[in-house]
Parts: C-alpha cells; structure tokens; sequence
C-alpha cells in the first residue's frame, strides 16, 4: 500500500477510530501504531498516545487502561484503549455496502459461530443495522429491506449447543490443542470420555460438528456439538494428521456414497418436475427428452450415489418413476411401501 500523508491527520484519525474495538476488548497503542503503517499511515506511538489521550478522548467515549479501577490494569504498559461498552459513536466504522454484508449475514453467522463470537459482533451488527437505518435514501438500504434467503426445504430449529462447549471447542480448534470430551453417542445412554484431536467445523442443516479424531485412532470422524459435554481443553498439543477439510468433506462422510460413487439415473418425471429440472438441473450433463404420447419427461443424468441423493428422489415419489438402475428402483420401493400400507390402512 502506498505511504499516505502524515499531514492528513482527518483520514488517520478516522482509520485509527475504526481499530479501536469496544469494551472489555481493548488494543495497545504499540498495535494501533503498526495497523496504522499497513494503513499507510506513519507516526509513532508517543504521538499516537498523545492523539487518543488529547482529541479524540474529548470527542468520542475512549477508554484507556491508565484509568481503570484495577490497579494492575492500571500499570499496563504500553496503554491500552477501548470505546466504552455504551459507546454511540458516529463515525462509521463501516461502509454501507460492509453494513448491508454484515446483516444479510447476521441470521447465517448465529448458527455456525460460538456465542461468545457473537456476542464480540453484536456491536458491528447493531452498528450495521443502525447505518442502514439512517441510509432510508439509500438503495442498499432498499435491499436489505426487500430481499431474504428462502430456504428450499423446511428449517429446522438449530440443536441447542452449550455455550461451555462451544467456547472449548473454538478454543481447542484455534489454539491446536487436544480436547477431552464427554460424548453421547445416538446408540450409548452415557457420555464416553474422549481424547480428540480437532481438525475442523462443519455446519450441515441445523446441526453443528467437530471434526476430529480420537487419540489412539487416524481415521476422522464427526461429532455433533449439541452431544458434546464437559470439554476441557489440554496442554498436549493436537496431531491432525495433515487434515485437508476439502477432501474431507469430497469423501461424503457426511453423506456415504457407494463404492461406484456415481450412478446413472434413468426415469420419467412428470411435467411440473420437468420444468423445475430445464431451470435447475440435477448435475451438468443432464438430459430432459420426450416420451412420445406422454406429458411426462425421460431424465437422463449422472447422479451421486449417496443419501443426499435417494432422500431428493423420495421427497419427489409422486413426480418421479425410475427406470433405473433397478437396486435404486429397489431401494427407493422397498422405503415406500411401509408409508403406503400405513397410509392405506390409517393409523391403527
């Protein structure tokens, strides 16, 4: 980045207001200063300290360590400063454009971060709501008012995690250090201590998961957050083995898939079905043809041979009739009868 003035001190202070994080979290003037170099920005932190203390404290709600009831706090050297917890600042910290970002995101975030992340957000999300609020001119304001991500199938409620757990578990997964658990597994009616080497998260619908290995062992396995209970995070430092979560996640061990991996997915589909699939097509290759004297379609395309797969042709049962492959035709026959015999002979 090219060097910026040191006699622009409106567009420094206005960077350095954006550094400073809100209370209790705090930044040192040492750090304020280098943030400010990769800005652009020369000064050194004697004139930096002389800027927050002077000015800017006049001008906006700083709070520096040298003023804290904690004695020890207090003998903190270099100085520390936050913007009060209540602060109402008006500079923006954020561009229009970032605050629309961040509240199209908010809804996405409080599912996949642990609570003590979003609660350091709460602030810029807040911040971000109010700048919209007061852009009512504004088209980007327009936008976050009038658009919203509908899911494609119905949301579930988000399985409640433990705050404990979910401070454990980012710290042992940041830090790199191993966690001992207490797990309740769906086919145990205890928790079982583990070791686990953390590797990785992954969000996947309403559920949240580890991905780890447990000491002793080298393949990776997933661990449901909400089942997890006590952790601890240890000294040792954790082993992952070169974890890669992108060919993690390409083995489908969220999703098994058979040794074939792929199959081919040949049937008729009725003509709403058809339709959705010209605009939305199940995988790049796929075929839509007439069948002579029918409304309904012929669907030819190369499909994963995984659960993701056989679920998605069973939300559509009445709209589509597999030709092949005949195990799938099988699979999918033998998951329907039971439905439809208790269906056909009520409840009792």
């Amino acid at each position: 980045m090219t060097e910026r003035s040191n006699k622009d001190p409106l567009a420094r202070n206005l960077v350095l207001l954006r550094l400073i994080p809100r209370y209790p979290r705090s930044v040192s003037t040492v750090e304020l200063r280098d943030a400010l170099q990769a800005e652009g920005f020369q000064i050194n932190v004697r004139s930096l300290q002389r800027d927050l203390a002077g000015k800017l404290s006049t001008l906006f709600q700083l709070v520096c360590s040298s003023e804290d009831s904690d004695p020890a706090i207090r003998r903190i050297r270099p100085y520390r400063w936050s913007f009060a917890a209540t602060a109402q600042t008006t500079v923006p910290a954020i561009s229009p454009a970032a605050a629309l970002a961040m509240n199209m995101a908010e809804a996405h975030l409080r599912q996949v971060l642990p609570p003590a992340v979003m609660d350091l957000l709460d602030p810029q999300f807040t911040e971000a709501r109010e700048l919209l609020q007061t852009l009512e001119k504004n088209e980007l304001s327009q936008w976050a008012r009038r658009v919203r991500a509908v899911p494609s199938v119905k949301p579930l409620v988000p399985a409640t995690v433990e705050p404990q757990v979910w401070d454990g578990v980012s710290q042992g997964l940041l830090r790199g250090h191993v966690l001992r658990v207490r797990y309740l597994s769906r086919t145990k009616t205890v928790p079982r201590e583990m070791d686990l080497h953390p590797a990785g998260l992954a969000s996947r619908g309403a559920s949240t998961y580890l991905i780890a290995r447990v000491a002793g062992f080298a393949d990776f396995r997933h661990f449901a957050l909400h089942r997890l209970h006590g952790v601890t995070v240890l000294d040792e430092v954790a082993d992952d083995h070169g974890f890669d979560m992108d060919d993690y996640l390409k083995s489908a061990a969220f999703s098994p898939r058979s040794a074939g991996g792929e199959l081919a997915l040949d049937a008729e589909v009725h003509p709403q079905l058809g339709w959705a699939l010209a605009e939305t097509p199940l995988a790049h290759g796929q075929q839509l043809l007439p069948i002579a004297g029918s409304e309904w379609l012929r669907l030819q395309v190369q499909v994963p041979d995984d659960q993701e797969m056989a679920t998605w042709l069973l939300a559509q049962a009445e709209r589509i009739r597999i030709s092949a492959p005949a195990a799938l035709r099988e699979q999918i026959a033998s998951r329907l009868e039971p439905a439809a015999r208790w269906y056909a002979c009520g409840a009792a």
